[in-house]
């Protein structure tokens, strides 16, 4: 029954995240705390143990929360509040999961490089005809036969 009565309170703060103002760049500690039903001490203590969660402040100390400190908020209460995960393992999985953002990064780079040499060759395919860049393909790049 808790479980169930969490959920729909995040399902509630997904939507009011829907509603907040977009020309508004920041929200105060109140704002988020109301947003996500939380005390405003526990996103201090939130702030202190997630490295990757970076509040910004303004000249008189107070933090200045982004759409983006929102959302990485979202993920830090659906694991310790909803999945019930502690500190460290949700700061695992979320070190985790930044680790795959960048790995796949580079394998967009890299599948950009193919395709930038695929379109070259197709051009080149285009421009000679397809009996004479077989043989100049064969010997530049050698289709090896797989097993």
């Amino acid at each position: 029954m808790i479980r169930r009565l969490k959920a729909t309170k995040l399902t509630e703060n997904v939507r009011l995240m829907e509603n907040l103002p977009i020309n508004k760049r920041y929200y105060t500690i109140s704002e988020v705390a109301r947003l996500f039903d939380v005390s405003i001490p526990k996103l201090r203590f939130w702030e202190e143990n997630f490295p990757s969660l970076k509040i910004e402040r303004d000249k008189s100390g107070d933090r200045k929360f982004t759409r983006k400190d929102i959302e990485h908020l979202q993920m830090i209460y659906e694991l310790v509040e909803e999945k019930r995960l502690t500190l460290e393992g949700a700061r695992k999985y979320i070190k985790n999961k930044e680790h795959k953002i960048q790995e796949n990064a580079q394998y967009i780079a890299q599948l950009q490089q193919v395709r930038a040499f695929l379109l070259v060759l197709r051009e080149k395919v285009a421009e000679t005809g397809k009996e004479d860049s077989e043989d100049e393909l064969g010997e530049e790049y050698p289709i090896s036969s797989a097993p």
